[in-house]
């Protein structure tokens, strides 16, 4: 995609800047209370089938040149990717292993080996959901990525977010798209790495495995791996989480 296509919402000034790549079905303004302790420049764009757009199907491969369109344009030093950002960044990285200084990988869920888990049935029923108009299947699917203690309190967000899926005419291809590729070839690739990298995840997480975060850490020669013991960090230790991710680039 070019950069038009990939229009950044940019905060802050200066440097360093921070570009930002959001997970599969979210969108910008769920990513950018995530870099809002940060320093200098940050640089927020919507992922191709996030846009309004209906793309032919694509890989992580797609998403990390997407991702390097965007750096490269902004002079992006670091990055920060939740879920399938985190996976468009580990792309950059096995092709470009000393293209960024810091990296933050927030929620991974693949490395070198495609999904097969019960989470590429979940995304099926959300595909069929968005297909047929179903706002009911829709709410399930979101609702069913919370623990369900944090359900009540997150009405809001749980609506946002199925209003931002059945709006996104894309999501189903990017939904289909993903699950049968990988980020990476071979994870031995990212022993090359140059950046300093922290990886996120949490516990009891069925779409974002922590052993997967923990792989990563152990094959990422400058990797520092925090794993929070309970699913739902985004709501139930949001300012922990921020903390230290403003923590890791600022400093």
């Amino acid at each position: 995609m070019g950069l038009a296509a990939l229009a950044a919402t940019v905060t802050g000034s200066g440097q360093p800047v921070t570009v930002a790549a959001h997970g599969l079905g979210a969108s910008v303004a769920e990513t950018r209370p995530l870099l809002s302790g940060i320093t200098g420049t940050r640089v927020f764009y919507a992922a191709r089938a996030h846009a309004g757009d209906v793309p032919e199907p694509f890989t992580y491969r797609d998403l990390g040149d997407d991702l390097l369109t965007v750096a490269d344009h902004h002079d992006a030093t670091r990055a920060l990717g939740v879920s399938m950002g985190a996976g468009a960044i580990l792309s950059v990285l096995s092709r470009h292993p000393a293209r960024f200084e810091k990296v933050v990988l927030f929620l991974p869920g693949a490395i070198d080996r495609p999904r097969t888990d019960d989470a590429v049935r979940r995304f099926a029923v959300l595909v069929d959901a968005i297909h047929n108009r179903d706002e009911d299947g829709v709410r399930d699917f979101v609702e069913g990525e919370l623990p369900p203690e944090l359900r009540p309190g997150a009405a809001g967000y749980i609506k946002d977010r199925a209003r931002f899926l059945l709006s996104s005419p894309g999501i189903p291809t990017a939904v289909a798209s993903l699950p049968p590729v990988t980020p990476v070839d071979d994870r031995s690739s990212l022993a090359a790495v140059a950046a300093d990298v922290l990886v996120l995840a949490q516990e009891g997480d069925p779409l974002h495995p922590a052993q997967v975060a923990r792989d990563l850490a152990a094959v990422l020669p400058k990797a520092r791996l925090t794993v929070f013991e309970r699913p739902g960090v985004m709501i139930r230790e949001r300012s922990r989480l921020r903390a230290l991710i403003s923590d890791f680039l600022n400093d």
